[in-house]
């Protein structure tokens, strides 16, 4: 990936010795050929204003090229976090590829109880944004169906916290992630499956369809939540 060779040079030029690490994570990280939308980690020693005013047209480039812009921490961020983004730091240590320096990511202790918590309070999240954007936006179709793949797309990462939480393995297609969570959680699976159809295998649906899931979608998000917060681990 010539681009993504470019930025790494222009970031070991522009912070030396300062660089400690950079990792691709994501579902594109281990993808050799992956033209963009690749998610980056890069970790320094230290981070001040300069740091980042240095590399600041590098990184312009990088999203200029279609790359979500890259998560930029320093070691003691790194270090600090593991309670806070629990979800994130999971999903890292299951699917990353080194690419430059040191490998940080087996030092990753992922804690189920805060997991579970940060499960929750993304639930919770999720619910309040679903009824604002239902209130907003109920009348149109096109933008409901955005919301739905939005909503969809966070609860298939909630989703693969819970099969972590139960030591599962985590399968890849969102529609086997839903089919596996639904041994523990209870939802309308027969939505959740075609939600996830719509959003990630080019799935369609009629405007009676479309009105049923949007309901439905409200209480399956208040009934997960009510579920992952009685789990105790």
């Amino acid at each position: 990936m010539k681009n993504l060779d470019k930025f790494l040079e222009d970031l070991k030029l522009n912070l030396g010795d300062n660089l400690l690490s950079v990792f691709a994570f994501g579902s594109q990280a281990n993808v050799e050929d992956a033209k963009n939308n690749l998610n980056l980690m890069i970790i320094t020693n230290q981070l001040s204003a300069e740091n980042l005013y240095s590399i600041s047209k590098p990184v312009k480039k990088w999203v200029k090229a279609k790359n979500p812009i890259p998560v930029i921490m320093n070691k003691d961020e790194w270090y600090s976090s593991f309670d806070v983004y629990t979800i994130e730091y999971a999903d890292i240590k299951s699917n990353y590829r080194l690419i430059y320096g040191e490998d940080l990511v087996p030092s990753i202790n992922v804690n189920k109880y805060f997991l579970r918590l940060e499960c929750e309070s993304e639930l919770k999240n999720l619910l309040l944004k679903y009824k604002n954007h239902f209130l907003l936006n109920v009348n149109s179709d096109r933008e409901m169906k955005k919301v739905l793949n939005n909503v969809i797309k966070t609860l298939v990462v909630i989703f693969r916290s819970v099969l972590r939480l139960y030591d599962r393995e985590v399968p890849y297609r969102a529609v086997d992630i839903i089919e596996h969570c639904s041994q523990f959680l209870s939802f309308n699976k027969i939505v959740m499956t075609k939600l996830a159809k719509i959003k990630y295998e080019n799935d369609d649906c009629n405007k009676q369809e479309l009105l049923f899931m949007e309901s439905e979608i409200l209480k399956d998000i208040q009934a997960i939540l009510k579920q992952v917060d009685a789990m105790h681990f």
